[in-house]
């Protein structure tokens, strides 16, 4: 553990945990990201666990980083994942970045508490983002022009920036080698503000059945022209980035194990209310899932540790198990409840929805078997 001001078990106060647990309910049923929700992470300090201390920010280990994400995914998986991928672009932004590029970006999200999201997946595309259809157009400045539409951008109708995969024109061959793997290196990466002239990001956000209160949804590029100071890497280094915040430790399995702490709490608080917390029977139930839910964790938490990692497939592997865990403890805990856990409105289902969410995000589970399949 770092010797952080603020561990990353007390980030959140309970007022905060309250209005976070509060969000996810009312955005279940919305679909809408809830501004309160948003205020608590940046009053809390969350968009700067990932930026260095010399830069402003809390300079957070990737422990304790996917720490804080499974703190906020007990009471919000949303925000949990908003919160991740906004760390993910810091962590590529902090390893790859120009000092200028950092100087400038740290500073939008220190002082003016931007939010970062990932505009990655297209229609079409498939999971590994090898083929993309949009295109940055070389400039006679350095400089890119880009055009094309991302989809299942998660925070997108509520971020400040965005990290963007495009593709270099046809004539840009990619390594003749490559045949498997996530990203090419006929692709760049890109920095992007919201605001800049020809992004367009539809309010409404993709009405998905879990994560509903992530504000996924859709970016257009018209002829944005992107600066020469913009650019976060090209060529051949474009998978290295991607698959970064992997081997850095970072992982989506922080999300999971929090979903799972938070279906456990379900029960448990059911157990209570019923009279049954003292029941043996259910404190074995208890305990076989908190059993799981460790088994998860520690593989976090080890991850974390190991971390930097010369490659991905651990993380790859950690993710699988995580998200895995996550839907079993909650079907477990959903079967447990009897027909409670299956009228509409009961919080489980707001939970097991969000748990299976995660094996679909990048990179999606049968992507990570397969990209560890290479590795062996």
């Amino acid at each position: 553990m770092g010797q952080n001001l603020v561990l990353p078990d007390r980030l959140l106060d309970d007022k905060k945990r309250e209005i976070l647990r509060e969000a996810a309910r009312e955005c279940h049923v919305s679909g809408d990201v809830s501004p309160l929700a948003l205020t608590a992470l940046r009053e809390a300090g969350v968009l700067a666990i990932s930026v260095p201390r010399e830069y402003g920010g809390l300079g957070y280990t990737p422990r304790e980083v996917n720490a804080v994400v499974e703190d906020i995914a007990a009471v919000n998986p949303s925000m949990a994942i908003v919160a991740y991928l906004h760390c993910a672009v810091a962590a590529r932004l902090d390893a790859y970045g120009t000092e200028d590029q950092k100087q400038r970006w740290f500073a939008r999200i220190v002082e003016q508490q931007w939010l970062a999201a990932s505009a990655w997946s297209e229609v079409g595309s498939s999971a590994d983002k090898r083929s993309l259809s949009t295109i940055a157009t070389p400039q006679p400045d350095g400089g890119y022009r880009l055009t094309g539409g991302k989809t299942f951008s998660t925070g997108a109708t509520v971020a400040d920036f965005f990290i963007v995969l495009a593709q270099l024109p046809a004539q840009t061959q990619a390594t003749t080698a490559e045949t498997s793997g996530y990203g090419r290196s006929n692709q760049l990466i890109v920095l992007v503000p919201r605001e800049n002239e020809g992004v367009e990001v539809p309010a409404q956000a993709l009405p998905m059945g879990g994560m509903r209160g992530s504000g996924t949804g859709m970016v257009r590029f018209t002829e944005v022209r992107v600066s020469p100071a913009d650019v976060l890497c090209a060529g051949e280094l474009t998978p290295q980035v991607i698959q970064l915040p992997h081997r850095l430790g970072l992982t989506l399995g922080a999300v999971s194990v929090g979903t799972a702490r938070a279906a456990r709490d379900i029960l448990t608080t059911h157990l209570r209310e019923k009279g049954l917390a003292d029941d043996l029977e259910s404190k074995r139930q208890l305990a076989r899932l908190s059993l799981e839910i460790r088994a998860a964790s520690a593989m976090v938490g080890a991850l974390g540790d190991g971390a930097p990692h010369e490659a991905a497939d651990f993380a790859y592997s950690v993710k699988v198990f995580a998200s895995s865990t996550g839907q079993a403890v909650c079907s477990a805990v959903r079967g447990s409840l009897g027909s409670a856990g299956y009228m509409q409105h009961h919080p489980i289902n707001q939970v097991a929805l969000d748990a299976d969410a995660i094996p679909h995000m990048g990179p999606p589970n049968h992507l990570c078997i397969d990209l560890i399949a290479n590795c062996l």
